[in-house]
């Protein structure tokens, strides 16, 4: 009788193992034939599903450059809010579809696309320098930017710029009421001749702190990049940077494809742990992250 018992239970154990296996087996059979026509978020299903790392990750820099709106300062809506204040006498001007587009762009570019006669720099500088003090209710640190520059500024040596798609200012009037104290590299609209997502900005920036593009050696000069936006994405990458992505504009899937190394909620999960004079590194302390290239882990 005993032998019998126990040849029972494993039968069921065997039937329940079974079991469990043909329903994972025909949810993965119907997510697959959901999705045969988009790989890409194949992909990224695999990715996003996986199980963050319960280790902080450190990675050692020799430069970091930052973008503001959206970076530091969610300010997106105080922007929105200009640009349906420009357009509200102008009936040709779709303010909704020039905020859904534009962001990253500089100011100066959209209105020279969407409304060309107004495509002055003296009065895009206006324009721009006014959404501060017009529409800055609408706008708030991206939790941890504060202390997270803070702790850069702390530094014994600078190692952190700015390359932002806004006017001087616009990004002056940001750090002023966030109470930041800018970098001595802080390059804005009216530094370059070329916006993003061109490479210009973030190339000014990192050679600006010295650590331009080295092909021999790419280990003596890694420089992350910190965005939101794909026109400044597109434009680290270019630049030769890796890229942390934030996800306070778009969600993550979005940030995965358009290739960033790894992506945080916000600051708060960002430290700085020190600085080697030696290696002339920065040491980040990611102590969470919702996505990592493996290739960043063994940068």
């Amino acid at each position: 009788m005993h032998q019998y018992s126990k040849s029972f239970n494993l039968n069921c154990q065997y039937i329940l193992f079974f079991l469990i296996l043909y329903t994972v087996n025909s949810y993965f059979i119907l997510f697959i034939n959901n999705n045969i026509n988009n790989p890409s978020k194949l992909i990224i299903h695999y990715f996003i599903t996986m199980p963050l790392t319960e280790k902080p990750l450190s990675v050692k820099v020799n430069a970091c450059l930052f973008d503001v709106d959206g970076t530091i300062i969610i300010s997106q809506p105080a922007i929105a809010a200009m640009w349906r204040d420009f357009g509200k006498d102008k009936p040709y001007f779709d303010a909704e579809h020039v905020i859904h587009i534009s962001h990253g762009w500089r100011t100066y570019d959209a209105i020279a696309k969407f409304a060309p006669d107004f495509a002055d720099e003296k009065f895009v500088a206006e324009l721009e320098g006014s959404i501060p003090d017009k529409f800055g209710e609408h706008s708030i640190e991206v939790p941890g930017a504060v202390k997270l520059c803070n702790e850069l500024n702390q530094l014994p040596k600078e190692k952190w710029a700015v390359a932002t798609s806004g006017t001087w200012e616009m990004a002056h009037k940001w750090f002023d009421i966030l109470g930041i104290k800018r970098p001595s590299n802080f390059i804005t609209a009216g530094d370059v001749k070329n916006g993003k997502p061109h490479p210009e900005p973030y190339t000014k920036g990192r050679n600006g702190l010295g650590f331009p593009v080295n092909e021999k050696d790419p280990s003596k000069s890694k420089v992350f990049v910190f965005e939101d936006a794909p026109a400044g994405i597109a434009a680290g990458k270019a630049a030769g940077c890796k890229i942390v992505g934030i996800a306070t504009t778009f969600d993550l899937e979005f940030l995965i494809e358009k290739g960033c190394d790894i992506i945080v909620k916000n600051h708060e999960s960002i430290k700085v742990g020190g600085y080697d004079p030696e290696t002339d590194e920065v040491e980040l302390i990611f102590t969470d992250y919702l996505y990592a290239k493996d290739d960043l882990l063994k940068w």
